[in-house]
């Protein structure tokens, strides 16, 4: 059973210690703070489920001290601690985001069971927020298929892996399936009711990346109106997913090393350490060890974020999977289309083609087909955003083990020219000059 955090902020010290001791008899895990300056240290150190924040507190009002706990985890469920004559106030802090609030001197009773609630609410948040998350997963077809046996290991591996908090390299080609590999470590980890968060680092200049990852304090630079939190902030207790590592500038790269080794940060322009509880799973479509080996990526960043590594083949090495995803991807185009299927040529097409950009690509081709044919049958010629067969017809008649015969040359020349002419056989044949029955008896592997 998860033991509940209870942070107890109120300068009366007889009352914190016996409103610790009686929390702690009732299994709750409780720490104290007597300052509002004690107690956004001790939230940002042992991040609490619930906070019992009294209005009067020596340093900082109460009501003060509230939007800067909601500030650093919104999913913090606050109860306000009050005495008789402050009860407007206290109403006052419930309309600012505080839970409820409680009369001292309060029955234990009454506040185990207010704890329990806030308890309650904070989870049914994290669960939503967690649900719609899958349901954005869901919603972008980012759904693994595979048959394919260093595929089926890499998968298993993943599900060892996902239960540890290690961190993870994942490297493959671009448009392999590195983020889906990356949410389906976090979905199977403890950590898959905290947010999954993505950053980009390929997309971003050194400095707005620093400010993006570890946020920046009002006026920290120009431009810098207010404060910033910072996606290490937003994916607290969750996953970091850090796309195209391998493009950090070297000062950027210093300063994550340090994050991952301290796990500790400062915000851009600010001085107060924060705690960064985040699980790193990283991604890049180079190789990083060639890198280090050129002296542009850190060797001690390198050996730190490969504790495991992950290394997603590209499609043309797992061609048994090609029909698999592309049925897929046509079931996922039903509703937006009329229902599709690949004819057996278009089909063989498909598993032939080198797919530079792997799946994506494959995903790209296949709404696009099953948009623009104009029967319920995808055709060879129905695939026109890949590249022109001609250049596998090439490859294919110049390497020694992949020679074929002049009947196979002929059907094949035969289907090029019918998908230049997006399938309408009776130009094609006046091309060719040929009989159209030479055509129709090409598509049914008569000839």
């Amino acid at each position: 059973m998860t033991q509940v955090k209870v942070l107890v902020v109120d300068d009366d010290e007889l009352f914190r210690k016996a409103i610790r001791k009686e929390l702690n008899k009732m299994a709750y895990s409780v720490r104290t703070a007597e300052t509002s300056q004690k107690a956004l240290a001790e939230v940002q150190s042992f991040p609490p489920d619930v906070v019992l924040l009294d209005i009067r507190l020596p340093d900082q009002d109460g009501l003060q001290l509230l939007p800067a706990i909601k500030d650093y985890d919104p999913s913090i469920e606050v109860i306000m601690l009050t005495a008789y004559g402050n009860i407007d106030t206290a109403v006052q802090s419930m309309q600012a985001g505080a839970y409820h609030y409680l009369v001292k001197p309060a029955k234990l009773e009454e506040m185990d069971a207010l704890i329990q609630k806030a308890y309650e609410k904070k989870t049914l948040k994290i669960e939503n927020r967690v649900l719609k998350e899958k349901l954005q997963y869901r919603s972008n077809h980012d759904t693994l298929v595979s048959s394919s046996r260093n595929m089926k290991e890499l998968l298993d591996l993943v599900e060892r892996v996902a239960s540890t908090d290690q961190t993870v390299l994942i490297q493959g080609e671009s448009g392999t399936g590195k983020e889906l590999i990356a949410r389906r470590i976090h979905r199977l980890s403890p950590r898959n009711r905290s947010p999954f968060v993505l950053v980009d680092c390929a997309s971003l200049s050194k400095s707005l990346l620093e400010s993006e990852l570890f946020g920046h304090e009002k006026g920290a630079f120009t431009g810098a109106v207010g404060l910033k939190h910072g996606l290490l902030e937003t994916a607290h207790t969750g996953t970091l997913f850090v796309d195209e590592v391998g493009s950090l500038a070297n000062e950027m790269q210093a300063k994550f090393l340090r994050m991952l080794e301290t796990q500790e940060y400062r915000r851009v322009g600010g001085t107060d350490t924060r705690k960064a509880d985040v699980r790193i799973v990283a991604a890049t479509n180079t190789e990083l060890s060639e890198a280090v080996r050129k002296d542009q990526f850190r060797k001690d960043l390198f050996f730190r974020l490969s504790v495991i590594v992950f290394l997603i083949p590209p499609l043309r090495e797992r061609r048994d999977d090609i029909p698999l995803l592309a049925e897929h991807f046509l079931k996922l185009t039903q509703g937006s289309v009329s229902p599709k299927r690949l004819s057996p040529r278009a089909l063989e097409d498909l598993c032939q083609h080198q797919w530079p950009g792997n799946v994506r690509e494959l995903r790209n081709v296949i709404e696009r087909a099953a948009l623009l044919s104009e029967g319920e049958i995808i055709e060879p010629w129905d695939l026109r955003m890949l590249p022109s067969t001609s250049d596998d017809l090439v490859h294919r008649l110049v390497a020694d083990d992949h020679l074929i015969s002049m009947q196979e040359l002929k059907s094949r020349y035969i289907r090029l020219v019918l998908e230049k002419m997006r399938g309408h056989q009776l130009k094609a044949a006046e091309i060719l000059g040929i009989d159209p029955k030479t055509i129709y008896r090409t598509l049914k592997g008569k000839n």
